[in-house]
């Protein structure tokens, strides 16, 4: 428990770390995250339900890269590219690419904002997963080796002006009600990671 009390106090340190005066103009620009967590055999609406859904013992982990290029009011919009490795009852590779609107900071509590945004793009595997991926392949006939990638996040941080962030985002493909591979789903897994702006 105290190893875990001091772990705590390290993240809140880094996550607190103030930024330069020139970096501080970067702020909302450019940033990289690492992200990991596991893969739900659940639809889109019930992976939401982080603490109660339907899991499967397959995961996720990976990194990304965001550019942000336009303000418009309080929202940001830039471009995400993102890899990961999927493992578990299987071993696959995805890669994304997409836009990404995000709303500026809000105030939520003391030394506490967050951040919503949403990423919208195309999503490419190397092979389909075992699971719930495989399953809806199956039962719809079709191929999500290329789909839509759809991912909500809530990003937090200490302060406006840190560095690091903390988030949860929910890791989303699927064919878009056949749009896509004649596909209706695909996959979800619910990930948290950490954001590092530069």
């Amino acid at each position: 428990m105290k190893k875990l009390k001091l772990a705590g106090a390290a993240l809140c340190l880094i996550m607190a770390q103030p930024l330069s005066a020139q970096e501080e103009k970067q702020l909302h620009e450019r940033n990289i995250f690492v992200f990991t967590g596991r893969m739900m055999d659940e639809d889109i609406g019930q992976s939401l339900n982080v603490l109660g859904g339907d899991y499967e013992d397959n995961y996720i982990t990976g990194l990304g890269y965001q550019d942000f290029f336009l303000r418009a009011r309080r929202i940001d919009i830039g471009y995400e590219l993102g890899a990961a490795k999927r493992y578990g009852d299987d071993s696959t590779a995805e890669i994304w690419a997409g836009l990404v609107a995000r709303v500026e900071d809000i105030h939520l509590a003391e030394n506490l904002f967050f951040s919503p945004s949403i990423v919208i793009g195309l999503s490419h595997v190397d092979a389909i997963h075992a699971g719930r991926e495989e399953r809806l392949e199956e039962k719809y006939e079709g191929d999500a080796s290329l789909v839509f990638y759809f991912s909500p996040e809530i990003d937090f941080k200490l302060s406006p002006q840190s560095r690091y962030s903390f988030f949860w985002r929910l890791h989303h493909r699927s064919g878009a009600w056949r749009t896509l591979g004649n596909m209706k789903g695909a996959s979800n897994a619910n990930v948290f990671g950490i954001r590092m702006r530069f």
